[in-house]
């Protein structure tokens, strides 16, 4: 669960992050404030792009079709991984 909420995160922020390195590498976009449409369009790629990454991290991880998710559990002090079968 960690793991898909740090994709998101990441996912999302990473449209700021670029605009953010532009901004600071080319001299004549640097200046004022963002204005709320520059950030509306950031917000809007940033979910664009965690919808990607949900789909795809949906579509290519776990187990095959017909099978059965077993979580970890503890046996006579053991800690036992989860695993399809």
């Amino acid at each position: 669960m960690l793991r898909f909420l740090a994709i998101t995160v990441v996912c999302f922020l990473a449209p700021f992050i670029l605009y953010a390195g532009w901004r600071q590498v080319v001299p004549s976009a640097a200046g004022g404030t963002w204005s709320y449409t520059v950030l509306s369009r950031l917000s809007a790629i940033g979910v664009v792009i965690v919808l990607i990454a949900v789909l795809g991290l949906v579509h290519f991880s776990g187990g095959s079709a017909g099978t059965t998710y077993h979580p970890a559990e503890f046996r006579d002090g053991v800690l036992v991984p989860g695993g399809f079968d």
